[in-house]
């Protein structure tokens, strides 16, 4: 889990310094860069979610909408709807990418990692010590 917890940090500050430029700055490489990381880091963040419902709950979630909520519920997140966007973002990276709006992915970064840093945080207080 601490390799995942690593990995979900360095996709947050890659986007972070990614989103600290203009948006009309940004090269086509380094939006696909946005898109990539978001990718590593909700599959990241649902493999946690997904450990921790099954080894601490005995719970296996259906879906990564489902993990992400699962988990973010018992830890009294609320922000529980962020965490569902960022899975939804991810599903229509991967499975509708030609239809999204890099603007839109680009404001959300700022919007919507707040959620994921205190879920990994929740996640080191209560599972890992």
């Amino acid at each position: 889990m601490r390799s995942k917890i690593s990995d979900v940090r360095f996709c947050i500050r890659e986007l972070l310094r990614l989103a600290s430029k203009d948006f009309s700055d940004l090269s086509v490489d380094e939006r696909y860069s946005i898109r990539y990381n978001i990718v590593v880091l909700v599959e990241s963040l649902v493999s946690i979610c997904m450990h921790i419902a099954v080894e601490a709950y005995g719970k296996t979630p259906s879906s990564y909408r489902e993990a992400v909520r699962f988990v973010g519920e018992r830890l009294n997140l609320g922000c529980v709807h962020d965490l569902e966007g960022l899975v939804g973002l991810r599903n229509l990276l991967i499975h509708r990418y030609w239809v999204v709006d890099d603007e839109r992915v680009y404001a959300s970064i700022k919007e919507n990692l707040e959620c994921v840093k205190k879920l990994l945080s929740r996640v080191e207080e209560e599972f890992i010590g």
